[in-house]
């Protein structure tokens, strides 16, 4: 539901029955259908006022739609005509960032009071070039651990569990496996005795509760650009005893040997915009991954020096091709079965393809609604035939 503005509880209303009614009817007219929506600041203040979310839960109700797992990682205006940097604000470094997380939290129990497992997926860290000093990095885990503590109250005084996923991105604290086992290692572990002491328990608890509530969200699009396997980094996790709480299925754009491919370079390139971030990284003949903070500085490059480009541009699952573009669709397969094959420890899954306002922009605005709801099918179809076929 990244796809849809949900800045306010009206927005969100109108993106489920604008949108996601006809996507359940066409890919599972008639039964139970699973939503993950966008929560932002704007949202959860909304949702915290008297009667608000429990209103809104009714709704889903009524339509048999069933909310598993939200996306509180971009806390402003997802859909505003620049985003860029500012998905990441503000970082866990800042109080405002824990404050809201816990006030989501809060009206998801209010929202959906018979779900008993619920995650919240969220930023890594923080954007390095704002800041990635080891004194953030102490106060972006304290902000972690109040969340924690607040998520182990919630579920001792409701029976409901909420576990918060860290989503490594490119270009923010965390962009990989190692990037979270550090930050565990050297600031989260670190802090358990504060942990314990709020919490009024020993410290063993203490660790039990944070490995329980803070975990990891995986995005195979997000690892595909940095040409790391998701699932290689979920086994890293495994072995730190770290664990993954969502896994988001998705796909990033890929263009082999840019060069020889001119007209493939030229839509390329027509990916650039204004909206969002979309970090690249560049591997280059020698060997040698060459990073760029955003695709239009691939304008600046020798295309004749690049083995291939991947760029974080999510696209949709339904098709291994983008045009003349090759995606890395099959990361994407590769991490949903390894996460089918958990079973006793499945995470929850998501279908995340936020880009689609700007992927149907040239298209006649009398066709974009029925040309979204078409592409979020197909995408999902595709997940369904994958998942059957692990």
């Amino acid at each position: 539901m990244n796809a849809h503005p949900a800045s306010t509880v009206r927005d969100l209303l109108a993106a489920i029955d604008e949108y996601i009614v006809p996507v359940r009817d066409r890919v599972c007219p008639g039964e139970p259908f699973a939503i993950a929506p966008h929560i932002g600041q704007s949202l959860a203040a909304q949702l915290s006022r008297k009667g608000v979310a429990e209103s809104f839960g009714d709704r889903l109700r009524d339509l048999d739609l069933h909310l598993y797992t939200v996306n509180a990682f971009p806390l402003s205006d997802f859909h505003a005509k620049r985003v860029k940097e500012k998905a990441y604000l503000p970082s866990w470094a800042h109080v405002a960032r824990a404050t809201t997380t816990c006030r989501i939290a809060d009206a998801l129990v209010r929202m959906v009071p018979e779900v008993r497992r619920l995650t919240i997926s969220t930023l890594g860290g923080g954007y390095r070039p704002a800041g990635d000093t080891q004194v953030l990095h102490r106060k972006m885990a304290t902000g972690y651990l109040k969340v924690v503590a607040h998520l182990a109250r919630i579920e001792q005084q409701t029976g409901i569990f909420i576990a918060l996923n860290a989503e490594p991105e490119p270009d923010t604290t965390f962009e990989c496996a190692e990037d979270v086992i550090s930050f565990w290692k050297e600031h989260l572990h670190p802090q358990l005795p504060d942990l314990a002491r709020e919490l009024r328990c020993h410290r063993a608890r203490a660790e039990g509760l944070l490995r329980r509530h803070w975990t990891v969200n995986l995005d195979a699009c997000h690892s595909a650009v940095l040409y790391r396997s998701p699932v290689e980094d979920w086994r890293r996790l495994d072995r730190a005893g770290i664990l993954v709480g969502k896994a988001h299925i998705t796909s990033a754009i890929a263009l082999p040997n840019p060069s020889r491919s001119p007209a493939a370079f030229r839509e390329l390139l027509q990916h650039i915009e204004p909206r969002y971030l979309h970090q690249s990284a560049l591997r280059m003949k020698d060997g040698n991954i060459l990073r760029i903070d955003d695709l239009d500085q691939i304008r600046k490059q020798d295309l004749s020096a690049i083995a291939e480009v991947r760029t974080h541009f999510h696209v949709p699952l339904s098709s291994n091709r983008h045009g003349k573009l090759h995606t890395t669709r099959d990361d994407a397969k590769a991490l949903l079965t390894e996460a089918l094959r958990r079973k006793e420890q499945i995470p929850h899954i998501a279908v995340e393809t936020y880009t689609w306002p700007v992927l149907i922009r040239g298209i006649k605005k009398s066709e974009q609604r029925q040309h979204l709801i078409d592409g979020i099918a197909a995408e999902l179809r595709w997940a369904g035939k994958a998942a059957s076929a692990k």
